[in-house]
């Protein structure tokens, strides 16, 4: 199978423009290579109509309109599939400061529990975001940006202790409990937390087309096994800025182990899409790439909320219902999360398993005030003194 990826909405380090609050990726999928094989028929529908090459951006409505029951009939013809990942700036930020503060492999004030059992880890998350404000987002941003270590070291005090300050507005005593000791700790050893990226390239893996790239790769993986075909290549549009980060970031997944990594109530593959080559083009030299465009440009308007016309609303239609969507975005996670944890969540438990969980809490708690201990003996971390399974 042949995907072609267009993206829409990087800003670049500029990850808090208002004007783009979402950075969307699309994937436009077929069993053959379109390009060799309909890129024929694409340009006959295009002559058709005057119409040099298909840019979304620059056509407008007017002409895709003309040409939107052409393209959908086409796309019907090869039976194409896509995938779009819709990745919310804001979250990302959001994720990023938990995940530089509150890994339990990283920090020894963090219960294990909480950051290595998802559904405990997207909670306590959604909380520590709540306490985010515009001014600490674009501080940590900043020194997640840093390439100085020691002035990103520096930053981190102020950050934990203006957090800090604003402990006492969540709701229960247990959260309040972890993220003033996980802050706390943050606040006292610095230099300990290992978020440092000394190369451009490596704080490019920090941007949400890094985040939206493995989405991609993650739905095509599922289509080739539902499909019950390898991904042959992966054509993505031309944008210098990150094409040697996208490029490294598919070769170390498509190489990665195949074996499953077993976590509390998950299992997970890292390699995806194994095999496949990943190249770059402009759009004007793949019409795989202008198709992609067409179907992103049609669907920004769309969560945007902007009236579509008719052509090119039955159009997207067809995408949505041949398609997947990845939404990384607090609504979106939040629905997941509460369409699979909800019936969980608010059930009522047994004695026997409050006594159980009462059990696993003590032991937890244990192992935190140990690690925190040790750590300050022989600085090591958690992830070198333990493994999962040993907890």
């Amino acid at each position: 199978m042949f995907a072609f990826v267009d993206e829409t909405g990087n800003t670049g380090a500029n990850i808090f423009d208002e004007n783009q609050p979402l950075f969307l990726t699309a994937a436009f999928v077929t069993r053959a290579d379109f390009d060799v094989l309909q890129s024929r028929k694409l340009n006959n529908i295009l002559h058709k109509h005057d119409i040099k090459a298909l840019h979304a951006s620059e056509l407008g409505f007017g002409p895709i309109e003309q040409i939107a029951p052409e393209i959908l009939q086409l796309l019907k013809a090869c039976d194409a599939r896509f995938f779009i990942s819709r990745v919310e700036k804001r979250y990302l930020v959001a994720t990023k400061f938990f995940d530089t503060f509150f890994d339990s492999g990283e920090n020894p004030a963090v219960p294990w529990t909480a950051y290595n059992i998802r559904p405990l880890r997207l909670i306590l998350a959604f909380k520590v975001a709540s306490l985010l404000d515009d001014e600490i987002a674009r501080k940590f941003w900043a020194m997640l940006m840093e390439t100085s270590k020691t002035r990103a070291h520096d930053m981190i005090p102020a950050i934990c202790d203006t957090m800090l300050t604003r402990v006492a507005r969540l709701p229960d005593q247990r959260s309040r409990e972890i993220i003033s000791a996980a802050l706390q700790w943050s606040r006292n050893h610095p230099n300990a937390l290992d978020f440092f990226s000394a190369s451009r390239q490596a704080r490019n893996g920090h941007m949400p087309n890094m985040v939206a790239f493995t989405n991609l790769l993650e739905g095509l993986e599922n289509l080739s096994k539902l499909w019950n075909r390898r991904i042959r290549r992966i054509t993505h549009d031309r944008q210098s800025q990150f094409e040697a980060a996208l490029a490294e970031w598919h070769r170390l997944i498509s190489n990665a182990s195949p074996e499953p990594v077993l976590r509390p109530g998950e299992t997970y593959v890292l390699q995806k899409a194994a095999g496949s080559d990943f190249r770059v083009l402009a759009s004007s030299d793949s019409p795989g790439i202008q198709v992609s465009d067409l179907v992103l440009w049609i669907f920004k308007r769309y969560v945007e909320g902007k009236e579509i016309p008719y052509n090119s609303s039955r159009l997207l239609a067809h995408v949505i219902r041949k398609g997947w969507q990845n939404d990384f975005s607090f609504d979106g996670v939040n629905r997941a999360m509460t369409e699979r944890l909800g019936p969980i969540l608010q059930a009522e438990m047994s004695e026997e398993q409050l006594k159980k969980a009462r059990e696993i809490q003590e032991n937890v708690e244990l192992h935190r005030l140990s690690n925190m201990a040790a750590y300050e003996e022989d600085g090591l971390m958690p992830f070198e003194r333990y493994r999962p399974t040993e907890l």
